[in-house]
């Protein structure tokens, strides 16, 4: 994906790059469709194609695909809150709230300086502060409207089970002092980044640079010491382990990996927070699925994509799009470099444009639909087994797990299969 990143610290805001338009001799040789599709390929490698395209990725993921299984109002009401409000907190708050405070003069004077770069990240702490009582805030508005708390009530496991007043108490006490010191935690960023901003010492500049690429500082200092380190390492490095912002081509701030993946840590710490609040099952529950959700909303299908262009690389499959550069990595050409390639190996615009919208489209895709499905189906399914076991479920009783026939077959089972096995039986 090309996102225009540039991973020098002493690179301006201001900076002017060159505009991701398509080409009129590309658009007036597809038809209306593809042109459309174009358009969306554009989007998704465009300035904001991180932000877009993630954005994309969870709604479709997490919500769309999760909504068939849902086990009450309650419930469903909850997922559609939590997943349009990470949407956007995850993908374009770090946007708007960088661009606001790059702009203001405090942010603007010193913007190419470590120092500057650093507190406009510090200002931005409201971002990761959001993500982390997002969850705790969902656990207050299915309170207060559907006046429940108990997880197992929320996903209509028991519909004899009581709400208890001191654990409705216990979940908004927290929920509130969450939320409030996360508002602390935003405020603090913004005030240190206030005093950061106008700092210009040597010592100050380093522990900035440290701070905005840890991921690069690492591998540098990992060559320093004689260990060989390879581009690909570096480049997940400057992606995935900096905090700075991504460059747009206007030179304004845009999502940069290293952010999204920090604002994503502090929700799942979030999420486990507030599960705790609402019981034990909630807790296995979030455990079951979270770890894929996490992964997927920072990677999004970018592992899926390397494994799909290797695999059409290896079978020569569009090799006029596909092609590998000096160090050996695999590059897909841009929608604008299309005409120039069909002029070069004679094919049609219409045949290329094919293989470069099966190289960025059917990952994506596939990802969208497959993932959301898979983890929303399996979080269901152990739930209601663990239920059924006593987890989370006041009403149990060891009498009422039947004991059954055993299958021969069944001993010579691996544990989580056999396991499965029993639920379906029951």
């Amino acid at each position: 994906m090309t996102m225009n990143y540039d991973v020098k610290l002493n690179t301006p805001f201001t900076a002017k790059l060159p505009a991701n338009k398509l080409s009129g001799e590309l658009t007036g040789s597809l038809s209306r469709s593809r042109k459309f599709l174009a358009r969306v390929i554009n989007t998704k490698e465009g300035d904001d194609g991180l932000s877009h395209s993630r954005f994309v990725q969870a709604i479709a993921t997490n919500l769309g695909a999760t909504l068939p299984f849902t086990r009450s109002l309650a419930d469903m009401s909850e997922k559609i809150f939590l997943e349009f409000f990470e949407g956007i907190i995850f993908c374009y708050m770090p946007v708007l709230m960088g661009s606001k405070l790059a702009k203001s003069k405090i942010f603007s004077k010193a913007a190419s300086t470590p120092a500057a770069k650093a507190a406009l990240v510090l200002g931005c702490a409201a971002v990761p502060a959001a993500g982390y009582a997002l969850s705790f805030a969902k656990n207050l508005f299915t309170l207060k409207v559907f006046k429940k708390c108990d997880f197992s009530n929320v996903v209509n496991l028991d519909k004899n089970k009581k709400e208890t007043p001191e654990l409705q108490k216990k979940v908004e006490k927290s929920a509130k002092s969450h939320i409030r010191n996360s508002a602390i935690a935003a405020a603090a960023g913004l005030a240190a980044s206030l005093a950061l901003a106008g700092r210009s010492g040597k010592t100050v500049q380093k522990a900035s640079e440290v701070f905005l690429n840890p991921g690069r500082k690492l591998y540098e200092h990992l060559e320093k010491r004689g260990t060989k380190v390879s581009n690909g390492l570096k480049s997940f490095l400057d992606s995935y382990g900096s905090l700075d912002f991504a460059r747009k081509s206007d030179g304004t701030p845009g999502l940069g990996k290293g952010q999204l993946g920090l604002t994503v840590t502090a929700a799942v710490c979030g999420y486990f927070g507030a599960a705790k609040d609402r019981g034990r099952l909630d807790v296995m529950e979030v455990a079951t699925r979270l770890p894929v959700i996490a992964l997927y909303t920072i990677f999004g299908s970018e592992l899926l994509d390397s494994g799909f262009k290797k695999y059409l690389f290896k079978n020569k499959k569009y090799t006029e799009i596909l092609t590998k550069d000096e160090k050996g990595a695999l590059k897909t050409a841009s929608l604008n470099d299309i005409p120039e390639i069909a002029k070069k190996s004679g094919k049609s615009i219409n045949e290329l444009f094919k293989g470069k919208a099966v190289i960025a489209m059917v990952p994506f895709l596939f990802s969208l639909l497959a993932v959301g499905a898979f983890i929303s189906g399996m979080s269901r399914v152990w739930t209601q087994y663990r239920y059924k076991r006593g987890v989370g479920n006041d009403n149990f009783t060891k009498a009422q797990v039947q004991p059954q026939a055993r299958n021969p077959l069944q001993s010579r089972v691996p544990t989580p299969v056999k396991t499965l096995y029993e639920f379906i039986q029951e």
